[in-house]
């Protein structure tokens, strides 16, 4: 006899390795349940919601927001030590900062063409070495103090570390929703502004949401920012990784955050359900479906 769950809150409940075959699921609430290496061949899903509990969601959302505030932080003491290379009396330093500028600004473009790493190792790196060896020999030669191309070295790390740090917060952001994502977004550039950050704060809070964006998107060479939302949807999430889902009757159901990495999915039914920010059969994290 197939069982009966229909209308329930069956939120955490695992199922792992249970026989569940002609089960009826209809418009429950199964958000955090495990069906890992289930058999739920000709099961009936419809109008259920999966995806992440509002506790975690919550956990996850406010500890986004904390990494969000700290990258704002860190592009305000960016934008500040560049400021402070501007407006030095010092011409090396003056040059130094404009310097910075330019590279700060094809970093951001080369991160949102080809992914952070590229980014790094092709761009910030070569900048930083070549930045030290300047510094050392004008300070060991006496042509100049070597300042320009310390507080050069010191603006680009910063920015590397805050792009670092708030595409993490607003790529997990996003795995949630577009609403919470944006939230999370704004607050870091708000905070970063409010704590003396100038308008550059604000450029380098809009390019990490652009790059977050970006990354969720599929796009190749952000695979880390993928990972970090595959991890929250395989940790948080609904899974059906292994199941048998053979037959399986999904209409109108609300997909969120769910694994069905390896699940045999031939012959569901997915008419009128709605899927976003789930993990393939192949496991590639998809966003929209």
């Amino acid at each position: 006899m197939a069982k009966e769950y229909s209308n329930k809150n069956l939120q955490k409940t695992s199922f792992k390795n249970e026989d569940l075959s002609n089960a009826s699921f209809v418009e429950s609430d199964l958000r955090g349940v495990d069906f890992t290496d289930a058999n739920l061949t000709g099961a009936n899903f419809t109008h259920s919601k999966t995806g992440i509990t509002p506790l975690n969601t919550i956990i996850i959302l406010f500890i986004a927001l904390m990494v969000s505030l700290l990258s704002g932080y860190i592009a305000a003491l960016t934008g500040q030590t560049v400021q402070n290379m501007l407006a030095s009396q010092d011409l090396y330093l003056r040059t130094a900062g404009i310097i910075t500028i330019v590279i700060i600004l094809f970093f951001i473009l080369y991160y949102y063409w080809k992914g952070g790493g590229k980014a790094i190792i092709n761009l910030i790196l070569p900048a930083v070495i070549l930045a030290a060896v300047i510094g050392i020999v004008a300070f060991l030669s006496g042509l100049g103090t070597g300042m320009g191309m310390f507080y050069l070295i010191l603006s680009l790390l910063l920015t590397v570390i805050m792009f670092i740090v708030g595409t993490i917060a607003r790529a997990a952001a996003g795995t949630l929703s577009n609403i919470l994502f944006m939230i999370v977004a704004l607050s870091g550039g708000m905070f970063g502004k409010s704590v003396g950050g100038g308008i550059g704060t604000m450029v380098m809070a809009i390019a990490c949401a652009l790059i977050s964006k970006r990354a969720l998107s599929g796009t190749k060479g952000f695979d880390t920012l993928r990972k970090i939302s595959s991890f929250l949807v395989i940790r948080f999430g609904t899974s059906f990784r292994n199941a048998k889902l053979i037959n399986a009757n999904f209409t109108g159901a609300k997909v969120h955050n769910t694994d069905f990495s390896n699940a045999d999915l031939s012959g569901s039914n997915w008419e009128g359900s709605k899927k976003t920010n789930y993990l393939t059969t192949d496991d590639k994290f998809a966003t929209k479906k």
